[in-house]
């Protein structure tokens, strides 16, 4: 199967199937050895046969697929190499695009036949090829054989650079970094997207380096020379980003000189660090034009610009900045004659439509683009967990502690707030039990750094940051990652959400938000091709779940020689309160709830409140259906003990929140409510709700034409000109009153209820 691009020069990338081999002969017996499965075959005493399983390549570092078998004369023989170095790229065109776009899509798997000569002594078994073929005995494969298309040695590697790799578990090449190695290598321009955490980054640098050091062995460029000006600029819109990229190049190319500049530290280090002659620059615009201006930087030798987070570098903001560095090198080569033949590449995860046309006047017009999301329905990594909850501000502070406690376990956690105002309020907040520092454009960069160096150690759970750390920062081990609101846009939370579940592993991103902001979750989630799942905030069992456990491991790790001194007081507290009492008293305080769980509502988190469930054994129509039960059997409750009433998906239940004080539990575990008991009836039941049921959406879209929404207020939108809703011409009664200020529904069916509305 292969790559295709539809440009002038055609770019075709083979590509490894992934279908799981199937053996043709009969009963079989597997064992397994060192990653591979033996099948030995019953029938007529043959050989024993490979199996060589295939998984689903999502992850190339770990990926492994079979390679395509052709018929028996074709021209590969038993142990050969793939005929190209993937050096030119010939195929035919499978997806006709008209933006010079390289799709590269899921790979699908073939049946391989194989035949039993492929075990004879001295033939190399893992390698199964033409000359092995044929129909009379087939073999099941399935390796841990990295795929062609992904070995290191499928691309013009350098042997030094496949080792530092290999130091660093590298063994192949990620998707994105093979499908634009060639096209980087050969000199063209590129236009790259690829998903948060999939391996951007060395993506780029590594045919960047491969192509310096190549030049440096040809004596096509000088290495080493005091004073060089740079061959490489990788521009970032942010400082964290710029040193994340200098350690990516520092790891794979010892030999070459990386120098990272950027704003909020002084200039002299960096002022030598050019004048002594560096090979790749790394920073921010700023502090770049900066020392374009004082004369420090000379780009008349440049061959590579790489702008990684492209959509930002060429948004408000970075696109002056990146103009005026543009026009620098044009001069700076005219003034030594030299022409303008550097190679552009643009790196993002997200390419709005308005940078597909901004890219053209900074890339050559046979530039490639490469698409790895175009094929895909989600636009994130589909290793990530959306989650989101309903919550007011005033209570969100307050559950976001238990929130890290349930869904981050072991790992760490990124928490996101739109203002730096916000994080500073976070940090300080002492619900919030985990420790936890913050970051933004405000904090000096020594601390910034301080902090990320000790985040990536492990040294505290939390971080609390602006977007400041949304975009490109790599960061093992975060498992979970917070909106404390959702984002301004959906490139936000794009690259939010990709903080998390990088290189393989699951992650969750979780966004909290206010009823008005619902529908900004519901346009996410059409955006970007993801579902999220509406859950209630932690509640009591759940916090003592995810933290008994920690609290027995601090139990354990306690030093047996200090535990004599403790042996009395001991004895006291198991005499008045029993060992369980005290020890589960020592469990409460070492979690951090000795002051009690409060309840709080599933539907916004506050406190006080808790969610009641009922279910029916047939649909209803509205809400207002279990506001008539609530008036009818509980007539002492007042109005605005119970609220926020939502429809489930299947219309056969409504929850609600009902204040606390109101709520008893009588025999039998039996709900009492204002004083009066409740009995379930065959068709009807009520209960304390333990989660959030899927509840039907009803504030996605308001179209005049539906016919299903109010504006609130009565006079509802219907597209029959139904009467004026629910809240409009209501008697005094406080049930009937009570959806005053919720959406109205204009059906008009319930003539029985009043004058045009229930």
């Amino acid at each position: 199967m292969l790559f295709t691009t539809n440009t002038e020069n055609t770019a075709n990338i083979n590509k490894t199937s992934k279908k799981d081999l199937l053996s043709k002969n009969g009963k079989s017996k597997s064992n397994k050895k060192k990653g591979k499965e033996i099948v030995t075959s019953e029938e007529n005493g043959n050989p024993p046969e490979l199996a060589l399983k295939n998984s689903k390549p999502e992850i190339a570092e770990k990926s492994f697929k079979s390679k395509k078998i052709k018929d028996k004369d074709e021209k590969n023989t038993v142990g050969s190499r793939p005929k190209s170095k993937r050096k030119d790229y010939e195929g035919k065109q499978n997806d006709e695009n008209e933006d010079n776009t390289l799709i590269v899509k899921s790979p699908k798997t073939k049946k391989q036949k194989v035949e039993n000569d492929a075990l004879k002594p001295g033939i190399d078994n893992n390698i199964i090829t033409n000359d092995t073929a044929t129909t009379s005995q087939f073999i099941e494969i399935e390796t841990e054989e990295i795929p062609d298309n992904l070995k290191l040695s499928s691309y013009r590697i350098t042997q030094t650079t496949a080792d530092s790799l290999k130091k660093r578990g590298i063994e192949s090449l990620f998707p994105i970094q093979a499908a634009t190695f060639d096209i980087i290598y050969d000199g063209k321009d590129i236009l790259a997207r690829a998903k948060t955490g999939t391996g951007k980054t060395l993506a780029f640098a590594l045919p960047i380096t491969e192509v310096l050091l190549k030049s440096y062995e040809n004596g096509g460029l000088k290495n080493g020379q005091r004073g060089r000006a740079p061959k490489v600029i990788i521009m970032t819109p942010t400082r964290d980003l710029a040193k994340q990229i200098s350690s990516e190049f520092e790891s794979i190319a010892p030999n070459l000189k990386i120098l990272c500049i950027y704003g909020g530290v002084a200039y002299d280090f960096q002022t030598q660090g050019l004048r002594s002659g560096i090979d790749v620059l790394i920073g921010t615009p700023g502090r770049i034009l900066d020392h374009i201006d004082r004369g420090n930087l000379k780009l008349g030798d440049l061959k590579f610009i790489c702008l990684d987070e492209a959509d930002q570098m060429l948004d408000i903001g970075f696109a002056e900045a990146m103009e005026t560095v543009l026009q620098h090198v044009k001069h700076h080569k005219e003034n030594q004659n030299k022409g303008i033949d550097y190679q552009t590449l643009l790196f993002s995860a997200t390419v709005p439509d308005w940078v597909k046309n901004t890219v053209k006047k900074y890339l050559r017009t046979d530039y490639v683009n490469v698409d790895l999301t175009k094929d895909t329905n989600t636009k994130t990594n589909e290793n990530i967990r959306h989650i989101a909850i309903r919550s007011a501000w005033s209570s969100r502070k307050d559950i976001i502690g238990d929130v890290v406690t349930c869904y981050a376990g072991s790992g760490s956690c990124v928490i996101f707030c739109n203002t730096k105002n916000d994080a500073n309020e976070l940090v300080l907040n002492d619900k919030l039990k985990q420790d936890a520092r913050v970051l933004h454009g405000d904090i000096v960069q020594t601390q910034r750094e301080i902090t990320m160096r000790d985040f990536r150690d492990g040294k505290f759970k939390c971080i609390i940051c602006t977007d400041v750390l949304a975009r490109g920062i790599d960061i093992p081990q975060v498992d979970l990652v917070i909106n404390c609101e959702p984002p301004k846009d959906i490139d936000s939370y794009v690259h939010r959400a990709g903080r998390t579940a990088r290189a393989g592993r699951q992650g969750i991103a979780l966004t909290f938000f206010k009823a008005q902001e619902e529908n900004r979750i519901w346009n996410i989630q059409r955006c970007i091709g993801v579902s999220f799942q509406i859950v209630g905030p932690p509640q009591p069992q759940e916090i003592i779940a995810a933290t008994a456990n920690d609290a027995v491991k601090i139990l354990e790790s306690v030093e047996s020689n200090v535990l004599p001194y403790f042996h009395s007081t001991a004895k006291e507290l198991i005499e008045s309160q029993g060992a369980i009492g005290a020890l589960s008293a020592a469990l409460a305080y070492i979690s951090g709830y000795s002051g009690g769980i409060k309840k709080r509502s599933l539907m916004s988190a506050d406190e006080g409140y808790t969610t009641l469930l009922f279910r029916f054994t047939y649909p209803i129509r509205h809400t207002s259906y279990a506001r008539s039960i609530f008036k009818k059997h509980f007539p002492d409750l007042p109005e605005d003990a119970v609220k926020r009433f939502s429809m489930t998906k299947d219309m056969q239940g409504v929850v609600c929140d009902i204040s606390t004080q109101y709520l008893e539990t009588g025999e039998d575990e039996c709900l009492v409510l204002a004083g009066r008991q409740w009995y379930d009836t065959a068709t009807t039941t009520l209960e304390v709700a333990k989660e959030l049921p899927e509840l039907l959406q009803i504030n996605k879209v308001f179209d005049r034409n539906d016919g299903e929404y109010g504006n609130g207020y009565g006079n509802g939108y219907g597209n029959n000109g139904y009467r004026n809703g629910y809240g409009n011409k209501n008697n005094s009664n406080k049930w009937k009153s009570f959806n005053r200020n919720g959406n109205g529904k204009s059906n008009g069916y319930n003539r029985f209820r009043g004058n045009g509305g229930m």
